[in-house]
């Protein structure tokens, strides 16, 4: 049960953190710029795919993404600094291509995170019951997510109706059905997995 009640409170605090910033801030009279907005997308939805992936005890898949992870991340750094900044320093484009670029690996890591889960894959995170209770709390941090996170960058950065916008809506629908498809079948199929603790 430890485990379950750390998944949901720091879950919840993820989802809460963001607007509780922003509450904060506006009360200050603070301006939320759009690197703020994009940082909360990245850090929101990585941090999430990584607590998934220990839920699931994909530590192998879980190092491989995270050493995926500071590699790009050196890699952006050095290319938006030294090259896209200088030239491209007031274009908006800069953090559309960005948000859209980290929209398509997260799509490519779910599904390979999700390809490659076998029948018998062995969890010993979470009871049987307490893994189906995180699954579907997983769902609503997503959701909730999406919606808020989704909605702050419609407003900052795809605030033009242009192909951008329209990829990122999108990406972020796809995204989304994926995981919820995926929390299904295996909510459905839970008996695929073999539950450690429930053996004891």
């Amino acid at each position: 049960m430890g485990n379950l009640i750390f998944n949901i409170i720091a879950t919840t605090i993820l989802a809460l953190i963001r607007p509780i910033g922003d509450k904060l801030r506006e009360k200050a009279g603070g301006e939320i710029d759009k690197s703020i907005d994009f940082q909360s997308y990245i850090f929101s939805f990585t941090t999430i795919e990584l607590w998934l992936s220990m839920v699931f005890c994909r530590s192998k898949l879980n190092f491989y993404f995270f050493c995926f992870l500071l590699i790009a991340s050196f890699f952006y750094k050095a290319f938006t600094e030294d090259f896209l900044k200088n030239k491209y320093a007031d274009d908006p484009r800069l953090y559309k291509i960005s948000t859209i670029s980290v929209q398509a690996i997260l799509i490519i890591y779910q599904l390979i995170f999700f390809v490659t889960l076998e029948d018998g894959h062995f969890i010993d995170s979470l009871y049987k019951r307490e893994f189906q209770i995180a699954m579907i709390w997983y769902v609503v941090v997503i959701l909730w997510l999406s919606y808020y996170l989704s909605n702050k960058l419609l407003i900052r950065i795809f605030e033009d109706k242009d192909i951008y916008r329209k990829i990122f809506i999108t990406l972020q629908i796809v995204f989304i059905i994926i995981f919820i498809a995926f929390t299904i079948y295996n909510y459905i199929n839970i008996n695929r997995f073999d539950f450690y603790l429930d053996r004891m």
